[in-house]
């Protein structure tokens, strides 16, 4: 797959959160003002005007009742965040395997002192990981109080006090080291490239396959595929080599086209169409409220 699907994956993914908050901030976010009983009977027949007045001035929608016996806003936004949250630890955790020794592809800026001279640590991946790692407990720490006795429960809801601030802490630090990533993350495409080469040819095959079954159907291109696999893999050849020595594929193909099969660009799908539909869709501007 092009690297780029992955970044326009990205994209979306955090798109997609973006527009949940906004419907949060639209449509759940709501006043909560009723007493202990959620009456309002403490203001006699003023309760509904100055709840208005109230949910004006906050700018907050006024809901058709107060609603702190059911917690589903809060379980909702919370689930909102950890979803956010679960977004920023899947592009950290992509970035701490590409920054691998062994991989190399990506990396995210330096940062000057935060690791010993010799080291290309993912210090920013490292931190968005770890509080993305919080988040999902946190969030169901605060599901747990939607089921409270009555009006007034006792350590049910008061979860939620140290709960939420915690869980806005660990959403923000998993999106800021994200940000630091998107900011400058560095890619060495000469590398990639290496990589792609580094199973001689074998990860190709399923293209291989894919064109020699129109060829010769399915079930003699996977054994001829497979054959040729077994015999790169035991005397170290590309497959590549193996395959243009098999006459069952050269009395089929010259080997331009054998050799076009082995490159990635021509065996992506319409990877190009869905990272344009990604970008568009990452791209589209959010109603304001």
């Amino acid at each position: 797959m092009p690297f780029g699907l992955k970044l326009a994956e990205y994209a979306a993914a955090l798109h997609r959160s973006r527009k949940r908050l906004q419907r949060l901030r639209s449509e759940t976010l709501a006043l909560q003002f009723g007493g202990a009983a959620g009456t309002l009977a403490a203001l006699g027949d003023k309760g509904l005007p100055v709840a208005e007045r109230l949910a004006r001035e906050l700018d907050l929608p006024l809901p058709d009742a107060p609603w702190h016996t059911h917690r589903d806003r809060i379980a909702e936004a919370a689930s909102v965040f950890a979803i956010l949250a679960g977004t920023c630890g899947k592009i950290a955790r992509d970035v701490t395997l590409l920054m691998q020794t062994e991989i190399a592809e990506a990396f995210e800026p330096a940062a000057p002192g935060r690791s010993m001279p010799h080291l290309r640590s993912p210090t920013a991946a490292s931190a968005a990981l770890a509080c993305a790692t919080m988040a999902p407990q946190l969030a169901a720490t605060i599901m747990t109080a939607e089921s409270h006795e009555h009006e007034g429960a006792t350590g049910a809801w008061q979860v939620e006090w140290p709960a939420f601030p915690s869980l806005l802490l660990v959403v923000s630090g998993a999106l800021a080291g994200v940000v630091a990533i998107g900011e400058g993350l560095e890619i060495d495409n000469e590398r990639m490239r290496l990589n792609l080469d580094a199973t001689r040819g074998l990860i190709m095959a399923e293209s291989v396959l894919v064109a020699l079954a129109g060829k010769l159907g399915k079930p003699v291109a996977h054994q001829v595929v497979e054959e040729a696999i077994q015999k790169a893999v035991a005397e170290k050849r590309h497959l590549q080599e193996v395959l243009g020595e098999d006459e069952r594929v050269t009395l089929l193909m010259n080997p331009g086209e054998v050799a076009r099969l082995f490159e990635p660009p021509t065996f992506q799908g319409v990877a190009q169409t869905f990272i344009e539909r990604l970008v568009a869709s990452a791209q589209a501007r959010l109603p304001r409220r």
